[in-house]
């Protein structure tokens, strides 16, 4: 079993195949194991509990080792997003509480039970759902209006682009980079890069080959994007892609 589902920004997935080797990314990354304990490394670090949430740049590694599990990627500046890192306050990992977590597995039991596509998006959603009701501080209106400019994606790389928002802002590039960096915990460069890759898996969801997405997404190449997923997942593109049912929420 392997699906992947889109949720707005965020990617999930339902597995009992993966394994991933050392890697770091700038998204935020939810664990959560269907039985046992997680077996997940963070900073060299064996982690022992049921549900964990990863920091972004922040170095791991897992193996699923045959057993379901699910793992959520979160892009730092969606509502989830910015919640999880309330719960981080800056470490490199945050264990979720053993009541929350057991909810959580009894959840994804259910959903297995179930064995229908309809129930594993309704899972993702309850994720997400589960902290709608939280206040979250709205970030400084200009990075809301770069949020809003990136929507409407453009495919040049990011040195031009931000080149192209400092100017729609009316400040520096210097200015937008910390300010975006202070605002959101990643730097903006790295943040336009890691859009190009949710805009080549969005693109692959929607049938197209994988040289083809890598284009169209602004890489120079589908070695170009296999790299970038390589680093940032620890995985092969290639292998996520063939053994892969897709699936979005909305």
């Amino acid at each position: 079993m392997n699906y992947i589902i889109k949720c707005g920004r965020n990617f999930a997935a339902i597995s009992d195949i993966v394994s991933a080797e050392l890697h770091k990314h700038w998204m935020l990354q939810i664990f959560l194991n269907c039985e046992d304990n997680l077996n997940i490394e963070v900073d060299g670090k064996l982690i022992n509990c049921n549900a964990a949430l990863v920091n972004m740049n922040t170095v791991h590694t897992f193996n699923v080792e045959g057993k379901i599990h699910f793992t959520m990627l979160l892009d730092p500046t969606t509502q989830l997003g910015r919640l999880m890192r309330r719960r981080l306050k800056e470490k490199s990992f945050y264990v979720f509480p053993h009541k929350e977590a057991t909810v959580m597995q009894q959840n994804l039991k259910n959903v297995l039970l179930k064995r229908g596509k309809e129930a594993l998006m309704f899972f993702v959603k309850s994720i997400d759902y589960k902290f709608a009701s939280c206040n979250i501080i709205s970030f400084d209106e200009r990075i809301e209006e770069v949020l809003n400019l990136l929507n409407d994606y453009s495919c040049e790389d990011e040195f031009h682009q931000i080149k192209y928002l400092s100017q729609k802002m009316h400040i520096s590039e210097s200015y937008l980079a910390h300010l975006f960096k202070k605002e959101t915990g990643i730097p903006l460069k790295s943040y336009i890069v890691l859009r190009k890759l949710q805009r080549a898996y969005e693109l692959i969801f929607n049938g197209e080959n994988i040289t083809t997405a890598a284009l169209n997404a602004g890489f120079d190449s589908s070695s170009h994007l296999a790299y970038t997923n390589k680093m940032m997942t620890g995985m092969s593109a290639t292998n996520i892609i063939r053994d892969s049912g897709f699936l979005k929420v909305f």
